[in-house]
């Protein structure tokens, strides 16, 4: 069975969180801080097959470099503005961090604007572009799971002041995001998950 576990971060409290189902010996991660508190809370043996980036600022992205050096077969997922960002310390904002962030990877897989990924037998992680807080945003579903970076948390306006930033796409996806969310776990990119009953 599919199990979520929550790991807070210690950059600005962001979420990493990993998707897991005991009957294999891998996993997924959806955005990437401490990677050190990740694999402290993986079982021995166990592989991170990728990791599935809800944006590109550096509080999401920061441990990916170690994720990298650790498992150099793994994969990350984003968009195309994602990926240029993933090499540019500017449009990630790490240049405004005590240390800038370029990722030393190769193996990043360009998103479109929605579709569907098979991670596991028969388990599907969906996706769809969800801008607003910034061009790289994308959330995610994966059975009961629903995860938003922060294209939206609960209770909380979304940024929308910084570069990419624009409030009018920020209200459309905070709208597709409750239409997705419906019955299921919300798990954003900071703050705890909460169930979305509507």
């Amino acid at each position: 069975m599919l199990q979520v576990k929550q790991i807070v971060n210690e950059v600005f409290s962001s979420n990493t969180y990993v998707v897991f189902d005991e009957d294999y010996n891998y996993c997924w991660l959806v955005d990437i801080g401490d990677f050190q508190k990740v694999t402290d809370a993986l079982p021995p043996n166990i592989e991170i097959r990728g990791v599935f980036l809800t944006h590109v600022h550096f509080d999401h992205i920061y441990g990916a470099n170690m994720l990298h050096e650790a498992f150099p077969k793994s994969v990350i997922y984003t968009n195309a503005y994602g990926h240029d960002a993933l090499y540019n310390d500017k449009k990630n904002f790490s240049l405004y961090h005590e240390s800038s962030f370029v990722y030393e990877g190769k193996e990043v897989i360009i998103l479109g604007e929605r579709g569907s990924l098979e991670i596991s037998p028969n388990v599907y992680i969906d996706y769809y572009t969800t801008p607003g807080h910034s061009n790289s945003c994308i959330t995610y579903v994966v059975q009961n799971w629903v995860f938003t970076g922060d294209s939206y948390i609960p209770g909380i306006k979304v940024v929308t002041k910084l570069p990419g930033g624009d409030r009018t796409l920020a209200k459309e996806s905070q709208e597709r995001i409750l239409l997705l969310a419906r019955n299921k776990t919300i798990c954003p990119g900071h703050g705890e998950m909460t169930s979305q009953r509507r």
